[in-house]
């Protein structure tokens, strides 16, 4: 009777074990997908900061800052101005993510001419 005993306790062991992995496993991946999901937002929102920049400056040349805040997450905008071109650097925040792309940009026939795109990391 001891040995059956011995024998199930084992068992629900080794189930509880592989059951607390599963779970351990699946809890991991959720997490890195809100991050995933997460980082694209905020990538997202600082390509959203560039574009509200240009369509703003446009209208006001002497624009140098602004922000927006979404559902989604918040966007904060600089615009520096030399040797004619505009240098926007766009910082999106989603959760925990932050993402910052910087293009400089030239107006030429109302259009705008990009002149250099990057992603900063810090």
């Amino acid at each position: 009777m001891g040995y059956v005993s011995f024998l199930i306790l084992l068992l629900l062991t080794t189930f509880s074990g592989l059951g607390m992995e599963s779970y351990l496993k699946a809890n991991a991946e959720n997490r890195m997908v809100k991050r995933e999901t997460q980082s694209r937002q905020a990538l997202y929102l600082a390509e959203g900061g560039v574009e509200w920049a240009k369509a703003h400056l446009l209208v006001n040349p002497g624009l140098r800052r602004g922000s927006l805040s979404l559902d989604t997450g918040h966007v904060d905008i600089v615009i520096e101005m030399s040797g004619g071109e505009f240098k926007v650097t766009s910082k999106g925040l989603s959760g925990l993510a932050v993402r910052k792309i910087e293009e400089r940009l030239q107006v030429e026939n109302g259009s705008w001419i990009i002149k250099g795109y990057q992603e900063l990391h810090w």
